[in-house]
């Protein structure tokens, strides 16, 4: 029953922390164009998305100052107001919307880093799979209704009802975590459910006693070091860097409600396959991410084989049709089968770190697989436009291909994590 509870209290935790994504996302850039304003000034609001990418910065704080509790009542009393204030806000004040959509990315990334640290220490071994199914699945949907379902009421009620929404969703969040969540079970330092061995602890008195020293960049050098010293953190690193480089490869295919079902299917099935011990995570990715690669080259082929096509009959075309939609359909269902199976590995890496710095160690791996997909995305653009399709395609074929490779290199400890699971 404790799990039930728990895997409930995450998924909407997480569901209300998609919502300002969806929110921004979708949402704003749709709704300011049909009012007139210009596709520079909302192209310019994706710059507020900064407080996500620096997130690392004060994750040490959340972890070492206070409780996961504390930081997580007040970042969401702290969207109750922020929401509030937009429900009083003209959305054509262009400052003011920009100071109000920064101000909720910087309070809901604090939101996430205590979220996933509540995430660490309320998870047993056992209770990953189903705890990321709940991130995950629970983030998409958040996203959808902050997206496109905001989008839909914006027909039926005004801007300033949809904020009063969002403030009294927060606020029964508030109340929720204040009746649910268990002050004792999430201070920083505890040890976590798994148990270190004696090695661990005395790494964590160590880290203890070094917090009290005065001198702030030795407080900061040992903190850094003791979250690249946790094992598998390295490779987990280059992992979550590489393995959704080629999610470019969805741009512009099915990227609605049918796109996003494929990929909630595809998060509900990697937490089943993982659940229970049926497979490890490593497995789980090790395996879609080999029939990602087939079907990326079979997009390519298509593209490449589609000007012939279009010259010949309408049954060749009609044909490269259905196995492109076919295949980016598919290419969806994985995606979500991998991102659980990669949230869980990288739980599972927080895990083996210590207690206090869990959540810093999750926030840093969280920020690199969102750098490496974002980082990407920049460039395939232009680079699409000068080099065309079909030599892209055979680019996200070959980084697929260098996914599986880097599987070669993997530790025991990330594809073993259930041996490790005492030290």
């Amino acid at each position: 029953m404790e799990t039930y509870r728990n895997i409930l209290l995450l998924a909407f935790l997480y569901f209300i922390q998609g919502l300002p994504y969806g929110l921004q996302a979708r949402f704003l850039p749709i709704y300011l164009r049909t009012r007139g304003m210009s596709l520079t000034n909302v192209g310019l609001f994706k710059l507020l998305l900064v407080p996500w990418m620096c997130k690392a910065m004060w994750a040490p704080l959340v972890d070492r100052v206070g409780t996961k509790k504390s930081w997580l009542m007040w970042s969401l009393v702290g969207l109750v107001i922020t929401c509030a204030l937009g429900a009083c806000l003209e959305p054509n004040d262009l400052v003011k919307l920009g100071i109000l959509m920064l101000v909720l990315n910087l309070v809901t990334s604090t939101q996430d880093i205590a979220v996933d640290g509540l995430a660490i220490k309320i998870l047993s071994s056992t209770e990953l799979a189903m705890g990321n199914i709940s991130q995950v699945v629970g983030y998409k949907l958040g996203a959808i209704m902050g997206g496109g379902v905001f989008l839909w009421l914006s027909n039926y009620i005004t801007w300033s009802m949809l904020f009063w929404c969002l403030s009294i969703t927060y606020a029964v969040a508030v109340l929720l975590v204040h009746f649910q969540v268990k002050s004792e079970l999430i201070y920083p330092r505890e040890e976590h459910k798994i148990g270190p061995d004696d090695n661990v602890k005395a790494t964590e008195n160590i880290s203890e006693k070094h917090s009290n020293d005065p001198n702030f960049v030795s407080k900061v050098v040992k903190h850094i070091s003791d979250i690249k010293s946790t094992e598998g953190t390295t490779w987990i690193t280059v992992y979550v860097l590489l393995y959704k480089l080629v999610s470019s490869t969805e741009v512009g295919f099915w990227t609605g409600v049918a796109g996003q079902g494929f990929s909630v299917m595809g998060s509900l099935l990697g937490g089943w396959l993982i659940s229970g011990s049926r497979f490890s995570p490593v497995q789980v990715t090790l395996f879609f991410c080999s029939v990602r690669v087939v079907l990326i080259a079979l997009q390519t082929v298509i593209i490449l084989l589609w000007p012939q096509a279009l010259s010949a009959s309408r049954i060749s075309t009609a044909s490269l049709f259905v196995l492109a939609i076919g295949s980016m359909s598919f290419l969806l269902l994985i995606s979500g089968v991998v991102t659980t199976a990669t949230f869980t590995m990288m739980m599972q890496c927080s895990q083996r770190a210590p207690s206090h710095v869990q959540a810093s160690h999750y926030t840093t791996l969280a920020t690199l697989e969102v750098m490496g997909k974002l980082s990407f995305s920049v460039v395939t653009g232009p680079a699409t436009d000068l080099l065309g399709y079909g030599f892209m395609f055979s680019v996200f074929t070959v980084l697929s291909l260098l996914v599986l490779i880097l599987y070669q290199f993997c530790p025991s400890v990330v594809r073993h994590p259930a041996l490790y699971k005492n030290h």
